[in-house]
């Protein structure tokens, strides 16, 4: 019932909309609800009342998983009240809707219907003003009625919409039911994902910016990082090394044994295991070292992940998130000796600069950083160390541009969704050839309050 307390445990499942009063360490599965593949990391901080249900992290909510720590909430919504519970009404209230085709059709019998009536009663009318008899006339009309009724309408209807999903089958889209053809041919706009539909989803390393330089990214062997235009190894650069072990060691992913293909888990993260496996830094030698001791999940709030590795008698924290939020809470930069100098909000404002020129390429950059604690329990994002920006590239499929083209032509708008950076989605969507001076880009806050037919 409302108002009652709940204790929460790691493994409990949450069986009401609950707003948290203690959080211990508390990480909650919420896939059911929001789609966020990895844990979320709550916490009783108060937000705005209009916080987006993915960002509240003082809430837990009902269907949703304790992974992790202890909590304890205030009852403030069951059954149907919840979130899951609202999605079930909304989904339970659906109505099937009459298709285009059908409306098309309906008025085509109404027209139908009275112009036969209108011919029928001039038929009559013109007979018996002829002086034909009236029963012959009203027996005649009435059988021009009958006969002007297109019987056959609905079968050319139903052959039509068999002979698209043919023609559709020839082109390996399977289609089950008929109506689905007429949908298809209404359609006049096109929602579609970015990663794995419109690019390659074959995330991979190409840039690492540092302060004062950067590392290019590409080749075989000793010829794979290259800085203007010269081979470069680990041992010519701390910064690239410490880069390439954080994004080793701050991450989900699993690990593929032997084979760097059967690495799984979030693309991104692949691509850092990857590129630290050809230099022969993997996961699980890296980890032999520095053993973790504790993970702080990524934070869709704070936009970074944290782990925590036993590194002699101190903890080395390893930081990697949007580059944005990590330079926040940054006070110092790697400098190219491996030292370390103090970051000012002018050495911010030029990070940032750089983020964006690299997102208008169509990169994606992520922000790596470390320090070393004590305990670790330690706060893990404060008084942190940048090491610098690790770009990576998504590339558009080839018949991206020609399908879009075919889109258009049609008729049909394209309309891209992500949750990249918005200078990267810019990109991304001019190459795929969504648009050039006609292209718009929408944030999230910029869609509330915005009626559908208002984009």
């Amino acid at each position: 019932m409302p108002g009652d307390l709940v204790v929460l445990e790691a493994g409990d499942m949450v069986t009401a909309g609950l707003r948290l009063i203690e959080a211990a360490g508390l990480q909650v599965d919420e896939a059911v609800l929001t789609g966020e593949s990895t844990p979320v990391e709550k916490s009783t901080d108060p937000l705005d009342a209009e916080t987006e249900v993915g960002d509240r992290c003082n809430m837990v909510f009902k269907g949703t998983a304790i992974t992790q720590g202890s909590g304890l909430g205030v009852a403030v919504a069951t059954g149907m009240g919840t979130g899951i519970g609202r999605i079930s009404d909304l989904a339970g209230s659906a109505r099937a809707e009459v298709t285009a085709l059908e409306k098309r059709l309906d008025r085509l019998g109404h027209r139908l219907v009275w112009l036969s009536l209108t011919l029928a009663a001039l038929a009559i009318g013109g007979g018996i003003l002829r002086g034909s008899d009236m029963v012959g006339m009203v027996q005649t009309g009435v059988a021009l009625a009958v006969a002007s009724v297109p019987e056959g309408l609905p079968i050319v209807a139903t052959l039509s919409l068999a002979r698209g999903m043919w023609r559709m089958s020839a082109r390996n889209a399977l289609i089950t039911q008929l109506s689905s053809v007429e949908t298809l041919g209404a359609t006049t706009v096109i929602l579609t994902d970015k990663t794995g539909t419109l690019t390659e989803n074959r995330i991979s390393v190409v840039r690492y910016l540092f302060e004062r330089g950067e590392v290019e990214v590409g080749g075989d062997g000793g010829d794979r990082f290259r800085r203007d235009d010269e081979a470069i190894s680990l041992e010519d650069d701390t910064r690239l090394d410490l880069a390439l072990r954080v994004g080793a060691l701050c991450t989900n992913a699993e690990a593929g044994g032997e084979d760097a293909e059967n690495h799984t888990g979030d693309p991104m993260e692949v691509a850092l295991l990857k590129v630290a496996r050809t230099a022969s830094r993997t996961r699980k030698d890296l980890l032999n070292d520095l053993p973790e001791r504790r993970e702080h999940a990524f934070d869709p709030e704070r936009k970074m992940m944290a782990t925590v590795h036993e590194d002699g008698d101190r903890f080395l924290i390893a930081v990697k998130g949007a580059p944005e939020a990590v330079l926040e809470v940054c006070s110092e930069v790697m400098t190219a000796d491996g030292a370390t100098e103090a970051l000012t909000d002018e050495d911010r404002a030029r990070w940032r600069d750089r983020n964006i020129a690299a997102a208008k390429e169509g990169l994606r950059p992520l922000a790596l950083a470390m320090t070393e604690v004590p305990e670790p329990d330690a706060e893990p994002y404060t008084g942190l160390q940048l090491i610098g920006l690790v770009c990576l590239l998504d590339p558009v499929r080839e018949d991206v541009p020609d399908a879009i083209a075919a889109c258009r032509t049609a008729g049909v708008r394209v309309v891209m969704l992500t949750g990249d950076h918005a200078d990267t989605a810019e990109t991304i969507a001019r190459d795929a050839g969504l648009g050039e001076d006609d292209l718009t880009v929408m944030q999230g806050t910029d869609l509330a309050g915005i009626e559908p037919g208002d984009i």
